[in-house]
């Protein structure tokens, strides 16, 4: 005859499932396993990520490394080229307000008569100062008139004026250049 197959259950089918703890144990062998696996796979994952972003953020500092050696070798370029820009912003201003003293010189060209120049001539923001000798009482009183008539200057306002027998009537006077816009 055959042997019978014995089954040996040191639990007990009857109360494992009703008990407190036979509960937790039948839990812990059935969904408890799921949840380590997971957990074990999650961790491997992170472990294998880790080499990755070791190696991004290796690459990351030899970039910025690089970078920061070529912007040392770039400083005296990029200081040339910021003084470059200043002077030309300084020509630009002084190119723009250069208008107003070529208006006033045209003028002068044609209003002073023969006889007339000037040992002086500044001219400062709107102010107009000048030193001047006229030949005669002519082309002096010719001046003053054609001073009086600009439209370029205006306050013509007569400082000394005394007579010298060897040059003729020396005289100053000063003006108000009105601001002409950029164009």
């Amino acid at each position: 005859m055959p042997a019978k197959n014995m089954s040996v259950n040191l639990l007990g089918d009857s109360e494992l499932g009703h008990t407190p703890i036979g509960r937790i144990v039948s839990w812990a062998v059935t969904y408890g396993r799921y949840i380590m696996i997971g957990t074990e796979i999650v961790v491997l994952l992170a472990f294998i990520s880790r080499f990755s972003l070791d190696r991004k953020l290796t690459d990351l500092k030899e970039d910025i490394s690089q970078k920061q050696d070529i912007i040392q070798a770039n400083i005296q370029f990029e200081h040339d080229v910021r003084t470059i820009q200043d002077k030309l912003t300084k020509i630009k201003a002084l190119t723009s307000q250069t208008i107003t003293p070529l208006n006033v010189l045209t003028f002068f060209q044609n209003a002073v008569p023969s006889g007339v120049y000037f040992q002086t001539y500044d001219l400062s923001e709107n102010k107009l100062s000048v030193k001047a000798v006229a030949n005669s009482t002519d082309s002096f009183s010719q001046l003053i008139a054609n001073l009086q008539a600009s439209t370029v200057i205006s306050g013509v306002d007569l400082g000394n004026i005394s007579r010298d027998p060897l040059l003729g009537i020396q005289f100053t006077f000063n003006a108000q250049v009105p601001e002409i816009p950029s164009k």
